[in-house]
C-alpha cells in the first residue's frame, strides 16, 4: 500500500507523512512551496519525513534536524497507540504544483498509489478575502484533478482535509455543530472553497464509485512546527522570544472561544479514518473544548516563562466561532484527543527553542 499525501511539506500534512513512515507505510509526497510562508520552513518538514524513512537511525550532518527529529518521535510514541514498526516506510517527493494535471499524471504513472490524503490549499482565512482567485483555482480545481486521476487510476479511499470554516459562525444558541449541519453560510472565500471540495468529493463518490471521508478540521492546530505565518500559537511564542507586541484580532478580543486541536491529535484522528471502512463519510476531528484566546496565551506565557506585550485590534469580520460536536468520531472510529493545551504548547516552545536562528527570528509570522 502506498499513500499519497499532498501538501506534504506542510505542517499537518509533514506530521502525517511521519506517523505513517514510522507505522512502515510507504508515502509519497507532493507540495508546490507556495510562498506563503518561507520555503526553508517547508524544506525542514521534507528533510524529518525524509530521516523518518531512513533505514537506520542515524545521525544526520544537521545536529538541530536530527534533535527536532528525536523529540518528535518521542512525542508520537508516548501515545499507546501509537505503535512504530519494526521496519520504517519509504518517502519519495515531489515538487509540483496540484493544478497541472499532467505532473500529476507522471507522478500516478511512476507509483502504485493505493490511497490519497489531500491537504494541498492555500490556507487561511483573511488572505483568501484578498485572493479569491487564487484561492479558488488551487483549492477547487486541484481538488478536481486529485479527484479525477483517484478514479482514472483506481484509488481505494480519498481523504479530503476541509475545515470547521465550512460552518460560518455561530452564535451561544448553536455553538456546537455535527456533521450534519448547514455548510451553506460559510462567511469567507477560504470556507467556500473547501464547500465546494466537500460537493466534488461527493459527486466522485455518487458518479464514479471514489470511496471518499471528508475531515473538518477544528482549528487553529497548534504544536511542534505549526505553520509560521497567520497562526497565533506560534505568534505568540516567536513574539516573545524576540520581544514585539502581539496584535489579538479575535471576534470578541482575548474572550474569544474556539476548538483548538494538538498536532498529534489530529494526526490520530486522520489515521482512524484512513484504517475504516467507508463508502462517503464525514468527520468533526476537534476537541469539542472550546478555550478562551486568554488561556492559549496564559500557556505560551507559563512555556516561555515570559510575560507576553498584547494589543487588541478591530475584528476581523470574516473570523468565525464554533466548536465540533465529535460524536461520530468517538463512536465510529474511537476518537479520543487526550493533549491539554499546557502539554501542548510546552511542546511546541521545546522544539522552537531547538529550531536553527533563522526559525526562531523570522519577522513574517
Amino acid at each position: 500500500m502506498t499513500i499519497l499525501i499532498t501538501g506534504s511539506a506542510g505542517f499537518i500534512g509533514s506530521h502525517l507523512a511521519r506517523a505513517l513512515i514510522w507505522q512502515g507505510q510507504d508515502v509519497i509526497g507532493i507540495d508546490n512551496f507556495n510562498d506563503y510562508y518561507p520555503r526553508n520552513c517547508k524544506e525542514f518538514n521534507v528533510d524529518l519525513c525524509r530521516l523518518a524513512a531512513a533505514k537506520s537511525d542515524v545521525k544526520t550532518k544537521d545536529p538541530e534536524l536530527f534533535s527536532v527529529y528525536k523529540k518528535l518521535k518521542e512525542y508520537f510514541s508516548q501515545n499507546e497507540e501509537n505503535k512504530a514498526s519494526q521496519n520504517q516506510g519509504t518517502f519519495n517527493f515531489y515538487e509540483l504544483d496540484i493544478t497541472n494535471q499532467s505532473q500529476l499524471e507522471q507522478v500516478f504513472q511512476s507509483n502504485k498509489i493505493t490511497k490519497i490524503i489531500h491537504f494541498a490549499a492555500m490556507a487561511g482565512v483573511p488572505n483568501s478575502t484578498k485572493n479569491p482567485v487564487l484561492y479558488s483555482r488551487v483549492n477547487v480545481e486541484g481538488t478536481t484533478n486529485l479527484l479525477e486521476l483517484a478514479t482514472k487510476h483506481n484509488i481505494t479511499k480519498f481523504l479530503f482535509a476541509s475545515s470547521s470554516s465550512v460552518y460560518g459562525h455561530r452564535e451561544k444558541e448553536n455553538f456546537t455543530v455535527t456533521e450534519s449541519d448547514d455548510v451553506s453560510k460559510t462567511r469567507s472565500v477560504y470556507g467556500a472553497t473547501k464547500v465546494a471540495g466537500e460537493v466534488l468529493c461527493h459527486a466522485f463518490h455518487k458518479s464514479k464509485n471514489l470511496k471518499c471521508a471528508i475531515v473538518r478540521i477544528f482549528g487553529p492546530l497548534y504544536g511542534p512546527l505549526q505553520r509560521p505565518f497567520g497562526m497565533l500559537h506560534q505568534r505568540a511564542i516567536n513574539y516573545t522570544h524576540n520581544n514585539n507586541a502581539l496584535q489579538i484580532y479575535g471576534l470578541n478580543g482575548l474572550e474569544t472561544a474556539k476548538d483548538a486541536t494538538y498536532i498529534d491529535d489530529e494526526i490520530q484522528g486522520f489515521i482512524k479514518v484512513l484504517n475504516s471502512d467507508f463508502d462517503f463519510e464525514i468527520y468533526n476531528i476537534g476537541t469539542q473544548n472550546p478555550l478562551t484566546i486568554k488561556h492559549w496565551l496564559d500557556c505560551v506565557e507559563q512555556a516561555t516563562n515570559k510575560k507576553l506585550n498584547i494589543e487588541i485590534i478591530q475584528a476581523d469580520a470574516a473570523d468565525v466561532t464554533s466548536s465540533a460536536n465529535i460524536s461520530k468520531a468517538k463512536e465510529q472510529l474511537n476518537y479520543n484527543p487526550k493533549t491539554k493545551m499546557q502539554e501542548g504548547i510546552r511542546r511546541q516552545v521545546e522544539i522552537f527553542k531547538a529550531m536553527p536562528q533563522w526559525y526562531q527570528e523570522m519577522d513574517q509570522v
